[in-house]
């Protein structure tokens, strides 16, 4: 693939995904504003509990083949791969379904000593049946940069099953509402998947054609695992030690801090892993990516995380309602964690790119087990939410820190290109911040004060971007 052509999937890679950002974060932020005024924190809670064991289980059942066959070459072995990686995740999830009713269910709802979690638990494993047998198709469509199709499917699921979800906590089906609609999503996704796709598993199966990803999809299975456990050490930990209610709102803490940050996240390791992968020789324009990538995601990060620093107890209380004021302080530190994840591009997607999944294993392994796992346990049983929220603040420095040293080392990146990638976006950042302060000492109602002070922080920071802004449109319309 040429330059030019490289360049062109890229920009259309950043535009249907920041569609499906847009469409998709947006429905889900209005389905969660309802649902917590209709439901209780302790409603998010109990489903909180169940997508842990539920999301571990969907990283587990990837079995690493996904990124695998992703990064592997095309050659005469294609097809017969793929059949065979079919037939195999067919036969796995049809396992996981058994094994839900008759050992992962009851022993889930032991380990939180929460009965409820057993229906629960069953019902959703219909949701992981159905996204293990996505896995194919979103390999096929994600090789051939197909963003336009991958971000359509996407939103139809994410809107059908937000519509669904609101319609049932209005009739009362409670906690109900939100499992419904995530088995309702997984399925429009999967059945629309496979009917873009056309492709359909030959009946062979090659056993030889899957070892021969598992030096590649060991490291990066075992690497999802770490990383999910990870990122959800918290939740594990918040609602083992604590309550579904303390989960509850905990997880609207999380979910308001990380939801942006994370689908940016989302979209540069969708766009930039198979880009990463097919210039995996080319190390000064992984390079050029990989900077491009930490500017944009701290540009487009940082004015949400200063609103929730600056603005927490109002928008809880005005969105949310007095039920969920206590997620307003760890809500606050979470947004400045997630403005230090923001800072470090794709890391992870450049040593998978260039064929070193090992090292993000070695880094992730050290990171979780003697930085993660000892402060979140110590947070959560000192120092409750908040102490959580700190922990999450320190174990993401240590991450970035150390995966930084990896990217000077294997593509080059220097601490003065950091710098200068992140200099405007922190001090527009700082000066945001600084005029939501002023504005919020002056006293008004509550609303008012959102507004004006907002309002005043935002137009702040855009101030600093016009001339990126109209780039980046330029841009966008080349995709």
């Amino acid at each position: 693939m040429s330059t030019t052509q490289l360049k062109k999937s890229v920009y259309s890679g950043i535009k249907w995904n920041t569609i499906s950002v847009v469409a998709t974060r947006s429905t889900d932020f209005v389905v969660k504003l309802i649902l917590a005024r209709l439901l209780l924190p302790d409603a998010y809670g109990i489903v909180g509990m169940a997508m842990i064991i539920i999301g571990f289980l969907q990283v587990v059942s990837d079995m690493g083949l996904f990124n695998a066959l992703v990064q592997k070459k095309e050659d005469e072995l294609t097809e017969v791969r793929y059949s065979s990686a079919f037939w195999f995740l067919l036969a796995l999830a049809t396992a996981f379904i058994s094994l839900f009713y008759f050992f992962i269910s009851p022993y889930g709802a032991a380990f939180y000593k929460e009965p409820r979690l057993v229906p629960v638990l069953n019902a959703l494993s219909i949701y992981l049946f159905f996204n293990i047998l996505t896995i194919i198709p979103r390999v096929i469509l994600t090789k051939k940069l197909d963003f336009n199709n991958l971000v359509r499917i996407t939103i139809a699921g994410t809107v059908v099953s937000s519509i669904t979800a609101i319609a049932l906590a209005i009739l009362g089906f409670g906690v109900w509402s939100l499992v419904l609609k995530s088995i309702l999503g997984s399925f429009i996704i999967f059945i629309s998947y496979w009917i873009k796709v056309g492709w359909r598993p030959k009946f062979v199966f090659q056993g030889s054609s899957l070892t021969n990803l598992a030096g590649y999809s060991t490291y990066t299975q075992i690497n999802n695992i770490l990383f999910f456990f990870r990122n959800n050490i918290d939740y594990l930990i918040v609602g083992k030690l604590m309550s579904a209610h303390t989960l509850g709102i905990y997880t609207l803490a999380f979910t308001l801090s990380e939801t942006l940050r994370g689908q940016l996240y989302s979209i540069f390791n969708k766009v930039f892993f198979p880009v990463y992968s097919k210039i995996q020789d080319d190390r000064e324009q992984i390079k050029y990516y990989y900077l491009r990538v930490m500017t944009l995601s701290a540009t487009i990060t940082f004015p949400v995380s200063v609103l929730f620093i600056g603005l927490a107890e109002d928008l809880i209380q005005y969105l949310f309602g007095s039920n969920w004021i206590e997620a307003a302080a760890p809500l606050r530190v979470l947004s400045v964690a997630s403005m230090i994840f923001a800072i470090s591009g794709t890391p992870a997607e450049v040593l998978k790119g260039i064929g070193k999944p090992s090292v993000s294993f070695y880094l992730n392994i050290t990171n979780t087990f003697l930085v993660a796992l000892p402060l979140m346990y110590f947070g959560t049983k000192y120092f409750g939410l908040v102490g959580v929220a700190y922990a999450v603040c320190i174990h993401y420095t240590t991450s970035r820190l150390t995966f930084h040293y990896y990217m000077k080392k294997y593509i080059n990146v220097t601490d003065g290109d950091v710098i200068l990638a992140l200099k405007k976006p922190l001090l527009a950042a700082a000066v945001m911040l600084g005029m939501i302060y002023s504005v919020s000492y002056i006293e008004m109602p509550l609303l008012y004060n959102l507004i004006a002070a907002g309002f005043t922080g935002i137009l702040t920071y855009t101030l600093f971007f016009i001339s990126e802004i109209k780039k980046g449109y330029k841009l966008v319309n080349k995709g």
